[in-house]
């Protein structure tokens, strides 16, 4: 766990060094802050106008993380071997899965922070109305969970690539091709069981119950799941090199 902090450590200082993640950073915060300002807005000005709807700023933060994912996960592995650090990495008293881990737990820390960014929201909720507040914390587990998936298939393409703009341009084809799944299955007469294994492969469709305040088991280890199964075939990689 030692090993882990340090490597996760060192690596969210150099996250916190690097431009393209402020800049995704206070993107994501505008165009929700916008967003949530424009509802606000609407409900202050048409009285009987529906109250602010969190799940819809939020689901527009799921969408706008699958650009910054990418961002934050694709020098994490490939600029080690691009610059021949990652040599370097395998002589040290450290394992595969140690450093996985701890490369990914400072993409994650980065991620909350952006997430945390938009606490304001419910809060002005809490203040000045009385929404339900179940419905909001099943929407940030589901915003955390989503967040742990689509950085380990970040981590896993920067595993994969050899250069940063491949790993972000795998990175984003994948979350983007997981994320859109759901389209065919709902626009197109594809049959039932392939609609639901469709269905069921969809990162937003899993999305769906935390946002309507349902925390379902099968949604929490499917982003479990993805996230659990991408970091151990990064650790693989990560072996094979070593070797």
């Amino acid at each position: 766990m030692h090993n882990i902090w340090i490597i996760a450590r060192r690596e969210l200082g150099a996250l916190f060094l690097q431009p393209i993640a402020y800049v995704f950073a206070i993107t994501i915060t505008l165009i929700t802050g916008l967003l949530f300002s424009a509802q606000l807005s609407l409900t202050t000005l048409q009285p009987g106008s529906p109250p602010p709807d969190l799940a819809q700023i939020l689901s527009t933060f799921t969408f706008l993380s699958i650009f910054i994912a990418p961002a934050l996960t694709m020098r994490l592995l490939s600029e080690e071997q691009q610059t021949g650090t990652l040599e370097l990495l395998m002589t040290l008293p450290v394992r595969d899965v140690e450093v996985i881990l701890g490369k990914f737990l400072a993409a994650f820390i980065f991620y909350l922070l952006i997430v945390a960014l938009t606490l304001i929201y419910p809060f002005i909720l809490l203040r000045f109305g009385n929404p339900d507040a179940g419905p909001m914390l099943s929407s940030y587990l589901g915003v955390i969970l989503w967040g742990t998936s689509i950085l380990g298939i970040g981590l896993l393409a920067s595993a994969m690539a050899d250069n940063q703009i491949n790993a972000f341009m795998l990175a984003f084809g994948t979350i983007l091709l997981l994320y859109l799944t759901l389209i065919p299955a709902q626009l197109f007469a594809i049959g039932p069981t392939l609609a639901t294994v469709l269905n069921e492969l969809s990162l937003q469709s899993h999305l769906n119950n935390f946002f309507n305040g349902l925390i379902v088991a099968k949604d929490v280890l499917y982003y479990l799941l993805i996230a659990a199964v991408s970091l151990f075939a990064a650790a693989r990689i990560l072996e094979s090199r070593r070797w």
